[in-house]
């Protein structure tokens, strides 16, 4: 997001002498450029606003009697006509001693040709046919010296399309005297409104293309129309003779004149609304002109925009097609109208949204504020002074400028505000993954010291089970004197063997099961041999078995001990084989097999060794199986590894 709603922080000292400097820069500018507009009295050269006047019957220029020139003053409000004007005056002699005589029009809406005796000497646009509209440039035309003579008569012909006082008082002097005030003329007439369309052409074009990239897009856009429409303006005003007519090109003046207005409306109740905090409902007219809006009203803010545009060209174009220069008079006459209500309720509105937040962003208050009262102060120059403003062209060169910094703080605040949370985000992540960690390692203690209480338990048991149960045995049948020497030393034997078994076990721990077979098989080949009896091992690599722990490497350990010991018993074997391989990908097969002569395994028999393998592989969930026949006998356990 580029926008946020958060409460800025205070303007630090910078920002406030920054938001002065702006100002300050602002009205150095409004000022020069209105000394401009308002000294063009005191242009060198004698000022001529009294002159005789006649209307040519013709659209172009055509000679007059004398007796028809009238005196009149000028600027004088006609409009409009299609027939040309004729503004007459005599050269002086001073006028004519001069070094190079020139004429300096200063502003002529419509096309301004200059006669002298009769001659075309100079001006802008064409001698017959309609006005091309010459964009109110001024105009500086030097006479011929072979023209320049006392009492020469010096006409200058214009004609009346659009406008309000199509021909403003001129001057006659020096040419390179008057030349001087040409230049600051043309950069207030036509150099300054093409550096603003060109700033407008940028904004529009700039915020058309990044408001898809962030999340207030309604503001970009009502910027982005409101410089398009600005630049629109400037195209309607400072073309000449544009193919599509000059009737249509006011069109597209007035038309943009309205967009400018409705998108104005538009973009401050955006931004007061998207930076501003909401509060507490109060009359809804306060509301409407003082209050942040929410995201429904917006949009209907948007649509409404857009309809209003829709409709005021379709009317603009409706009223200019009878009668346009009339028409566009007074179009441009109820725009202005329109044009100050809009910038009045901007105003209002604008210094609400800043008294709220304490004035927190003093450049865009300075700038939003300046930039409205310039657009007031100019259109009420236009409309009732007949006059041209200057303050808005000062006002927008420096508005982008005060708008990039503006939101350049606002980004500022945004990263500060982000990386903040970022760190709080960091210190809360670390502190929890301490908290995570302790208690990772408080499980594991626990988990260690159940591990340990089990297998002391089992421990416990097997010596209880196992060898305690096999010694206390030994022990009465000692006392009651039952038991021989030769099978008290078999029983001491046997317990030692089971005690073996345990320890075996213990070292194996979890891992490779090959690896407690190995030690297995230490045990039982001293018996084998002693027996006469061959050996066989046939074991697979089947890998890692962290299934089988301790427990169940035990119970494995005592199930082919008994049957290995029942095959050197019982079965006069001759070779014994133990074999080791995988089936499938998570079960092992364990089998003990000898080629003895056999046994029923169905019979009932005294001893318990088969239902004690079969106990056993049952305690570690394993599937035991006894083969026997004339050939031999073989012992199957099948289990999880």
């Amino acid at each position: 997001m580029l926008l946020t709603r958060a409460t800025p922080p205070p303007a630090s000292r910078l920002t406030w002498a920054l938001a002065l400097v702006i100002v300050a820069l602002q009205l150095a500018f409004s000022a020069g450029l209105l000394w401009v507009n308002f000294r063009t009295e005191d242009i060198p050269g004698r000022r001529v606003a009294e002159v005789l006047a006649a209307e040519s019957p013709t659209p172009g220029y055509s000679a007059l009697r004398a007796d028809a020139f009238t005196p009149t003053a000028i600027p004088r409000e006609e409009c409009c006509a299609t027939n040309a004007i004729i503004y007459r005056t005599r050269l002086t002699a001073a006028d004519a001693s001069t070094r190079y005589p020139a004429v300096l029009i200063v502003s002529a809406h419509d096309n301004a040709l200059i006669y002298v005796d009769g001659e075309l000497v100079g001006g802008l646009g064409r001698a017959n046919g309609p006005a091309p509209v010459m964009s109110r440039r001024p105009q500086l035309v030097r006479i011929p010296s072979v023209l320049a003579h006392d009492n020469a008569t010096l006409d200058i012909v214009v004609q009346r399309a659009v406008g309000f006082g199509h021909l403003r008082p001129f001057h006659i002097g020096d040419y390179d005297r008057l030349y001087p005030s040409y230049l600051m003329l043309r950069l207030l007439r036509a150099d300054l409104p093409f550096v603003n369309a060109v700033i407008g052409a940028f904004v529009a074009a700039f915020c058309f293309c990044a408001a898809p990239l962030f999340g207030a897009r309604a503001l970009l856009f009502s910027l982005g129309g409101l410089a398009a429409a600005w630049a629109g303006q400037h195209v309607g005003l400072m073309l000449t003779e544009p193919p599509w007519g000059a009737n249509a090109n006011n069109g597209v003046y007035l038309v943009s004149f309205l967009a400018t207005l409705v998108c104005t409306a538009w973009f401050f109740v955006e931004w007061t609304s998207v930076f501003g905090r909401a509060r507490p409902k109060r009359h809804p007219l306060l509301a409407f002109a003082l209050d942040p809006w929410d995201w429904r009203e917006r949009r209907w803010l948007a649509l409404a925009s857009a309809a209003v545009m829709i409709v005021g060209a379709a009317l603009i174009a409706w009223r200019l097609s009878f009668d346009p220069m009339i028409g566009a008079q007074d179009v441009n006459r109820i725009v202005g109208r329109f044009g100050l209500l809009v910038m009045t309720f901007c105003l209002v509105r604008i210094i609400a949204f800043y008294m709220r937040t304490g004035f927190r962003e003093p450049i865009e208050a300075s700038a939003f504020t300046f930039v409205i009262l310039a657009a007031i102060a100019d259109i009420a120059m236009v409309q009732f002074l007949g006059t041209y403003g200057v303050f808005l062209g000062a006002a927008v060169t420096f508005f982008p400028l005060a708008l990039l910094l503006s939101l350049a703080v606002r980004a500022r605040g945004v990263f500060e505000a982000a990386t903040t949370t970022a760190e709080k985000l960091n210190l809360l992540v670390a502190e929890r993954e301490r908290e995570i960690l302790d208690n990772i390692e408080d499980a594991r203690r626990h988990e260690r010291a159940a591990m340990l209480l089990e297998e002391r338990g089992r421990i416990m048991r097997d010596m209880h089970d196992g060898i305690g149960g096999q010694l206390l045995g030994l022990i009465l049948q000692a006392r009651s004197r039952k038991l021989s020497d030769d099978a008290l030393v078999g029983g001491l034997e046997q317990s030692l063997d089971d005690l073996r078994l345990m320890v075996d076990s213990l070292e194996q721990g979890e891992g490779s099961l090959t690896g407690a077979l190995g030690a297995f098989r230490a045990r039982i080949e001293p018996r084998c041999e002693a027996a006469h009896v061959e050996l066989e091992w046939a074991i697979e690599d089947v890998g890692d078995t962290p299934h089988i722990g301790p427990d169940k490497t035990l119970q494995i350990y005592r199930i082919l001990l008994e049957a290995c010991t029942n095959a050197l018993k019982h079965s006069s074997a001759k070779r014994i084989s133990v074999s080791l391989r995988r089936v499938g990908e998570t079960r092992i097969e364990i089998a003990l097999s000898d080629d003895g002569q056999g046994f029923d395994a169905q019979a009932r028999t005294n001893g318990r060794g088969l239902a004690n393998m079969r106990t056993r592989a049952n305690r570690i969930g394993a599937a035991f199986e006894v083969q026997a026949s004339a050939q031999g006998s073989r012992v199957l356990l099948t289990l999880d590894a």
